[in-house]
C-alpha cells in the first residue's frame, strides 16, 4: 500500500443521532459521539475517517473502556491516532473538543488500496 501525504481540513465531534437516524449496529451503549476527520491529499482528493467514542462531562474520553472487544478496539484506534500524529502527549486527559481547532492544517498519512483512500492509523 502506498502512503500519501494529506492535510486535515476539518475535524468535528457530532452526536451519533445528528449523523444517523438510528444508531449503527455494533456500536456500544457508551458510544454516543462520532469524531469525523476530513483530510485532503496533495492532488485534491478528500479522505474521511470516523472514530466512535463517548465523551465524559469534562470533554475527555476513556482510552481503556470496559465492554466488548469491538468497543475497546475503536477506542484504542482513536488513542493510537492521537499519539501517532502527536495531537497530545496524554490521551487520558486530552480534552477532545477543545483540541480540534489545533488539528486543522496538520499532516496525516493516507493509504491507498485500489481507488479507496483511508487515513493511516497504526
Amino acid at each position: 500500500m502506498q502512503r500519501i501525504d494529506a492535510v486535515i481540513r476539518d475535524a468535528e465531534v457530532n452526536k451519533i443521532y445528528d449523523l444517523f437516524s438510528r444508531k449503527p449496529a455494533g456500536l456500544g451503549f457508551n458510544e454516543t459521539e462520532a469524531l469525523v476527520v476530513i483530510g485532503m491529499t496533495e492532488d485534491g482528493r478528500l479522505v474521511q475517517d470516523t472514530f466512535y467514542l463517548g465523551l465524559k462531562a469534562d470533554g475527555t474520553f476513556d482510552p481503556h473502556p470496559m465492554g466488548r472487544d469491538a468497543v475497546k478496539y475503536r477506542r484504542h484506534r482513536l488513542a493510537s491516532f492521537l499519539e501517532y500524529y502527536k495531537m497530545t502527549d496524554d490521551v487520558s486527559n486530552y480534552k477532545l473538543r477543545e483540541g480540534l481547532k489545533d488539528w486543522i492544517g496538520k499532516h496525516v498519512e493516507v493509504v491507498q488500496e485500489d481507488e479507496n483512500l483511508a487515513i493511516y492509523v497504526p
